[in-house]
């Protein structure tokens, strides 16, 4: 069975496609398609993504594109066996188990930046998106779309937006940060300071300083950057949390 699931999708210029089991309805493709160069393009970036994670990560990606001419090429990815999206109304401290497994898998995978400036980026990592787990306590990076890996990108972004993102729900669901989820968030921190996954670019006022390249650089966002959790965040809970890792962790 298979079914066109979106057109041009949050912007990116191209035909999404699920192709499924008609007994067991589990996906056996993705398949993504374009015509225009701005949908190549998105289509080589998740490409090339994939391919840059699959050299560092236990689990590889299958993929394949295929150029049928200059302007209609194809993306084909066979999705891993035994992996799970997580429920994002979970609550911050039921995630811990996840998000600590997450950091870890960041610091994996990136570990050849350690001390750098700059590294490649995901750009749009999440525990109830584009982050999968399997019941082996394995990580899986998927959804390559915003790859970018020669524009000078602080080190540490991804694993800080990830951070982010899950301070922003719980910010929805109490209106405050928990002293408990504080005291995580600044484990989370220690963590990445310590395997020097932090640029030096993010230190002093992180949370600050990533939201303000964000907004700089929104082009790489293909101009939906608008919808990243870590961009609504409350001026508040940023300058709070900045101010408790300048003086816990220095950073």
């Amino acid at each position: 069975m298979k079914y066109i699931k979106g057109v041009n999708r949050h912007g990116s210029e191209f035909i999404l496609t699920i192709k499924k089991n008609r007994k067991t309805n589990t996906i056996l493709t993705i398949e993504k398609t374009s015509t225009t160069i701005k949908g190549i393009r998105s289509l080589v970036s998740e490409y090339e993504g994939m391919r840059w994670y699959n050299k560092r990560s236990k689990h590889k990606i299958l993929s394949k594109l295929t150029e049928f001419t200059e302007t209609y090429q194809k993306l084909v990815i066979t999705p891993n066996e035994g992996f799970f999206h997580i429920d994002s109304k979970v609550p911050y401290i039921k995630l811990k188990y996840f998000l600590d497994v997450t950091i870890d898998h960041y610091i994996e995978v990136w570990s050849e930046y350690k001390n750098l400036p700059f590294a490649p980026i995901h750009g749009d990592l999440s525990l109830v998106g584009n982050v999968m787990f399997n019941k082996n306590n394995d990580v899986l990076f998927v959804d390559w779309e915003q790859f970018h890996v020669f524009e000078k990108i602080p080190t540490g972004l991804d694993a800080i937006m990830i951070i982010m993102e899950n301070i922003y729900y719980e910010e929805l669901r109490y209106k405050k940060i928990k002293h408990d989820v504080l005291n995580h968030i600044l484990i989370l921190f220690k963590r990445l300071k310590k395997e020097k996954l932090i640029s030096i670019k993010l230190m002093d006022n992180p949370l600050r300083k990533v939201s303000d390249f964000i907004m700089s650089n929104k082009q790489m966002w293909n101009g939906q950057h608008f919808k990243l959790p870590s961009l609504k965040l409350s001026e508040h809970n940023i300058n709070y949390i900045d101010a408790a890792l300048k003086e816990n962790i220095q950073i």
